[in-house]
């Protein structure tokens, strides 16, 4: 293997004073890059290009605030005519249990990660494009990844990340842009806070370096849309894996109850699917059996809402509009939120006059608190939340507005955290609730013109992953539900004829039985829903490969091993929590060559 050098390339690395940020500087100017040390902390910025001047390399400080992106950019365009690697790692922690996690918490960390990811990608992308090369790496966490106690800001960042990265892959194709998501664990000031100093002094920063520095490279391996955890010198990639799931009847008997009866084949993960792109369904081929079965069976006792209040933003219209109408029918009492008063009011009326009990909340979703004033004064209490609200501003990323960015992730993201907080304490005290959150298959698999989108969806993920984790013992249940129904958000990219085959209500019978009673065991799952199908999505993570603790290993032993990095074998796994993804990597700090050679 060639030494891969870097010269002629210019490095921009955000949050660079130290930990993970100081080792991609150092590494990359070793290899003669010319690197742009980015952090707030000027003065640790300038250490480290000191370091590097002294040792004959080239660096310059810049000290913007990473959201400001196009002043980060500026400066490596400044000094060295061009920016060909963008690296993304500035972070921030603001840990805190959901029910006194403050909204400043958790924009301070959307700030930062998302809109700084953003605001510097933004602002690289049209070098990148020109000059038909570009490399982008994103800093996703184990946190994004399966959810994390406490973390619920952050693991929404994380993971809308990872959204962000796959959008950003597929637009990026035409132009050799490549963009790939790492979650790295690594000594840091950041982890220091939260990790024992035992555990942190074989976790350097230096055993995650090698592996960003090959795949930014011309001639490095293609990691373009993937995702990685590396750490302790030992490195895996993740895909998604889906279950065969279930099909069920398209008439009135899929029910919540018909769901249930049938709930374990849609968790049967015996016959897996790897999905790479939201296309990789026949959805019409499903629609078309679904439509020829019998009756469905129904379990009994019947799914029901008796007593129950369940809130439903976004109910205006579309699937919230379907899933009142199937809460009301199943007892329960509907608090109908929509911005459009008379959206919201037409379907008040229609349950009523059919015998139901429902209120309309207008306003946004991000007025979590005002919707629950509304279940409260009317009916008392609140069981249920469905966060289903949403709105589209696609556009190719070239040309995405910031403005069109932030409404998207204000409305999806901020909206769904709001309404999951102003519930929360309700839940916590009666030691019961149910969330089903909607995330979307652009936000698992990425989507071009959609890069917004996505990344607010896939954050929605790692959210909802959290709450699961921290509602656990308070009889809360969390789970996340990736629909695909003719609305009139999709009327405006789908033909008319599918607008009208996949139906919103062959969705809500799945959502329905997430949020019943019924449900105890699933929670922080995945479930892709259309036209009568529902299957279940989560993570496959390769048996990866670990090198020798003893020494940092370097970007060519990389590229030498990386089929065994990314090969899916018989040695695969599906971590379903931080704890056991940190497991593997941790074990490998034993994985000495010395050793070896000895034995």
């Amino acid at each position: 293997m060639s030494h891969l050098d870097f010269k002629g390339h210019t490095v921009v690395v955000t949050g660079a004073g130290g930990g993970l940020g100081k080792a991609y500087s150092l590494l990359f100017a070793s290899r003669g890059a010319n690197v742009v040390v980015n952090d707030f902390n000027a003065a640790a910025a300038q250490k480290v290009v000191d370091e590097i001047t002294k040792a004959g390399g080239k660096a310059v400080v810049n000290s913007s605030s990473v959201t400001d992106g196009e002043a980060v950019i500026k400066t490596a365009v400044d000094n060295f005519g061009t920016v060909t690697i963008l690296i993304n790692n500035a972070g921030i922690l603001r840990d805190r249990g959901f029910k006194n996690m403050s909204d400043k918490e958790w924009d301070q960390i959307t700030e930062v990660h998302l809109h700084g990811a953003f605001a510097c990608t933004k602002a690289a992308w049209p070098i990148f494009r020109k000059q038909k090369f570009g490399r982008v790496i994103n800093t996703a966490s184990a946190a994004g990844i399966y959810g994390n106690f406490g973390q619920a800001n952050y693991s929404a960042a994380k993971m809308g990340l990872i959204g962000f990265t796959k959008t950003l892959a597929r637009e990026g194709v035409k132009y050799n842009i490549k963009s790939t998501a790492i979650a790295p664990i690594a000594a840091s000031a950041m982890t220091e806070t939260i990790m024992p100093a035992e555990m942190l002094k074989n976790l350097s920063p230096e055993y995650v370096a090698p592996f960003v520095a090959a795949i930014c490279h011309p001639d490095g391996p293609d990691a373009t849309g993937k995702v990685y955890e590396v750490g302790a010198g030992f490195i895996a990639e993740l895909r998604w894996e889906r279950s065969d799931g279930a099909i069920f009847k398209t008439d009135a008997s899929f029910s919540p109850s018909a769901v249930k009866a049938r709930w374990s084949d849609v968790t049967d993960f015996s016959k897996p699917y790897y999905p790479q792109a939201v296309t990789d369904v026949d959805s019409v081929g499903k629609l078309e059996t679904a439509r020829s079965l019998p009756s469905n069976a129904q379990a009994s006792p019947e799914v029901r809402f008796d007593g129950q209040t369940v809130i439903i933003t976004g109910a205006g219209a579309g699937l919230g509009r379907a899933y009142a109408l199937m809460y009301a029918r199943l007892g329960a009492n509907v608090v109908v939120n929509d911005v459009s008063e008379k959206a919201a009011n037409a379907v008040v009326d229609e349950i009523t006059k059919a015998g139901g009990k429902a209120a309309a909340a207008i306003c946004s979703a991000e007025d979590g608190d005002k919707i629950v004033a509304v279940a409260l004064e009317k009916f008392g209490g609140v069981h249920v939340l469905i966060a289903n609200a949403g709105i589209l501003r696609d556009k190719s990323f070239q040309s995405m507005t910031k403005q069109e960015w932030d409404i998207v992730l204000a409305v999806h993201l901020r909206g769904t955290y709001k309404c999951a907080k102003a519930v929360w304490p309700v839940f916590q005290k009666q030691k019961y609730g149910r969330i089903v959150t909607t995330c979307s298959q652009v936000g698992i698999y990425g989507n071009f013109g959609q890069a917004n989108y996505s990344t607010a969806k896939a954050g929605i993920i790692g959210l909802t992953k959290s709450l699961a984790i921290e509602g656990k013992k308070y009889g809360i249940i969390a789970n996340v539900l990736a629909p695909s129904a003719g609305t009139a958000m999709t009327s405006t990219v789908w033909p008319q004829e599918m607008v009208d085959a996949f139906k919103p209500d062959f969705v809500a019978p799945v959502v329905g039985y997430l949020s019943s009673k019924d449900n105890t065991e699933t929670t922080g799952a995945i479930f892709e829903v259309s036209g009568g199908w529902a299957a279940q999505t989560r993570w496959q993570r390769t048996g990866g490969y670990g090198f020798p603790h003893d020494k940092p290993y370097t970007p060519e032993d990389v590229v030498a091993k990386w089929k065994e990095i990314t090969t899916y074998d018989e040695r695969a796994t599906h971590p379903a929590n931080s704890g056991e993804s940190i497991q593997q990597i941790l074990e490998n700090i034993n994985n000495q060559s010395s050793l070896k050679a000895k034995l």
